[in-house]
């Protein structure tokens, strides 16, 4: 013989749903054909199962969960059998009516709403997307919608791989109608608000580091010997690399835009300048000391203390074939016994001198006025990158955790 406890449990028998029926429906206290005069208010809640997607490109935000909508009161039952709350009813649902003529109704769906996208801060964005629970047809005064909680329910919530739930929110407000005739007509809704955070990790990884590496790379078009012919090809890979990186971010990113990209005008203008280099480079005319053009790279090679090519040689009819390359190779012999030039970096003769003016101030040749532009766009361009690349990831960091903090 066992002994159980028994606590004490509220519930409906037989005898309970046999009054209802007999009260409500066969006398004449009710009558379903009519709708009650009486305004009927609904409690609703949320809650949420998945979040299918975000999509940027069609503005709109795709979940699974259900509603639950409690109608209080004995005129209830007329309601929730017609009514046309919600975002998707199914007529195959079932209704729970309790013996104190409350009626449950909960319609699980897939439900697909619009929400404004703002990528101004991708991928470090928050998105508020608001899910609208309302009536088509009955006026606030034929049916009021109440929240059941202040926050959408996400015990059941499963966990989403690109997106996660900063906060969410129920608010209640009344929906505005004006008809043709000026009539205006208020319906009572709630909006049920998610405020959602991208996880950046996956962006960070196939978007924002190879951007990163290829803007820095862009840089290194200064540092290609112009004498090597690879300076042109070199920056136009790096244009075609970049423009496929952009290719991929458009195809995510809804296809309207107001701003350029900075990375593209970044590389552009560091095509630009090389072509420009390779010109003055290859410029056989004498540049005057005068000009202002010389005397403002006068100054800027003193900024990058740009020492020029050094002169290895010794002089005499004897020792015109002993001249010693700073590799310590032997050039081939200067039958007119004239200064010869080699690179500072890799010790090859190239064919350019160094005269001096009558004050005895060296004179550059459009080659190294070339050489010198080109060291210092480089650490112009390492100097702008790194701040401008530091400045907008601080600014996509700080600016799209801003943006719903009062929410």
């Amino acid at each position: 013989m066992f002994d159980f406890p028994v606590q004490h449990a509220e519930a409906s028998f037989a005898p309970d749903a046999a009054n209802l029926r007999s009260t409500m429906l066969s006398n004449a206290i009710f009558d379903p054909a009519v709708r009650p005069n009486k305004t009927v208010l609904v409690v609703a809640g949320f809650s949420l199962l998945t979040i299918n997607s975000v999509d940027n490109l069609q503005h709109s935000l795709t979940v699974t969960g259900w509603f639950t909508l409690v109608s209080l009161g004995f005129y209830s039952i007329y309601n929730l059998q017609l009514a046309d709350i919600g975002v998707i009813n199914d007529d195959n649902l079932q209704l729970t009516v309790t013996h104190t003529g409350d009626v449950l109704w909960e319609p699980p769906g897939l439900y697909t709403t619009h929400c404004e996208i703002d990528v101004t801060y991708y991928p470090f964005d928050r998105q508020k997307c608001i899910i609208e629970l309302t009536s088509w047809s009955m006026t606030k005064d034929q049916l009021e919608l109440d929240l059941a909680s202040d926050d959408i329910d996400t015990e059941d919530l499963r966990t989403n791989g690109e997106w996660i739930i900063v906060s969410t929110s129920v608010k209640d407000r009344y929906l505005l109608d004006t008809k043709p005739d000026g009539t205006v007509v208020t319906s009572s809704q709630l909006d049920f608000i998610l405020v959602l955070e991208r996880r950046p990790a996956f962006y960070a990884i196939n978007f924002i580091v190879p951007i990163i590496l290829s803007s820095f790379l862009s840089c290194v078009v200064f540092l290609v010997p112009i004498q090597a012919g690879e300076k042109v090809s070199y920056i136009l890979t790096m244009i075609l690399a970049i423009a496929v990186l952009l290719t991929l971010i458009a195809d995510s990113l809804q296809h309207t835009s107001l701003t350029a990209s900075v990375l593209g005008n970044n590389v552009v203008l560091c095509a630009l300048i090389t072509v420009l280099l390779l010109n003055i480079f290859h410029n056989k005319e004498k540049v005057g000391p005068t000009s202002s053009f010389y005397k403002l790279t006068t100054v800027v090679a003193t900024i990058i203390r740009f020492q020029g090519r050094k002169r290895i040689s010794k002089k005499g009819k004897g020792n015109a074939g002993n001249k010693v390359c700073p590799n310590g190779t032997l050039p081939l012999k200067n039958l007119n016994n004239e200064v010869e030039q080699y690179d500072e970096l890799d010790g090859q003769p190239i064919e350019m001198s160094i005269s001096v003016d009558n004050g005895g101030k060296q004179v550059y040749t459009w080659a190294e006025l070339a050489n010198i532009w080109d060291r210092f766009c480089f650490w112009v361009f390492i100097i702008f990158t790194s701040v401008c690349t530091l400045s907008f990831l601080v600014a996509l960091a700080v600016g799209g955790r801003k943006d719903f903090a009062s929410t």
